[in-house]
């Protein structure tokens, strides 16, 4: 447990991060949006199935109009995702027990930007860990990872009764112009913290090094 002055100043710091982060990925939304009647024409012109193609065209009505509900579902859930910065390891351990559809949805939206962004992921997780005093023992954990903003998405698409079939179909549409565009967020995040101070673990020895 931190003490109370490094506590409040981990929280207004992480909180920084995590808003920040927040609000950069509401735009990535926006151009999700922009795109999103154009790669559904793709989607729905791509296949062969006839019923696949007919739910592309009523899920650009749908998603149309219900826009702001799904933003704004979106947003509250990565909102409520900021107090994990502060867990406990104990906390943050995955429920044991085989994947729902679902999840295996997320774990499989996130898989190439875990990947692709694991280096700064990486080097986020060890800064923020010394900020909380907790890293997490996996960067899927992050508040802000892949994993996580997949989830938020799912979530927000469940909480508006979209069908498991209709977000297998929006979701490469997500991946491609959310989760793909995620590598200059999590590099602003990385700075943020760095110029905080934070350094990671390699950093650390090189500066005891060159003060021996």
């Amino acid at each position: 447990m931190l003490p109370k002055d490094q506590q409040t100043d981990a929280i207004a710091t992480l909180g920084t991060v995590h808003h920040g982060f927040t609000q950069a990925l509401l735009r990535l939304m926006d151009g999700f949006y922009s795109n999103i009647e154009d790669g559904l024409f793709e989607l729905a012109y791509r296949t062969e199935n006839e019923e696949q193609r007919r739910r592309c065209f009523d899920l650009m009505r749908e998603l149309r109009f219900r826009r702001n509900s799904l933003v704004q579902s979106f947003a509250r859930v990565m909102d409520r995702y900021q107090d994990r910065w502060f867990q406990e390891p104990a906390q943050r351990a995955p429920a044991e027990g085989e994947m729902d559809p679902l999840e295996r949805l997320v774990m499989r939206m996130a898989e190439k930007s875990t990947a692709h962004f694991g280096g700064v992921l990486q080097q986020v997780n060890e800064r923020a860990g010394q900020v909380s005093g907790n890293a997490f023992s996996n960067v899927r954990d992050l508040p802000i990872s892949p994993t996580q903003v997949s989830r938020a998405f799912v979530v927000s698409c469940r909480s508006l009764k979209l069908d498991t079939d209709s977000i297998e179909i929006i979701q490469e549409l997500f991946s491609r112009f959310v989760l793909d565009g995620l590598g200059l967020l999590y590099g602003e995040c990385n700075q943020y913290l760095q110029d905080k101070g934070c350094l990671t673990e390699l950093e650390s020895e090189r500066l005891a090094t060159r003060r021996a």
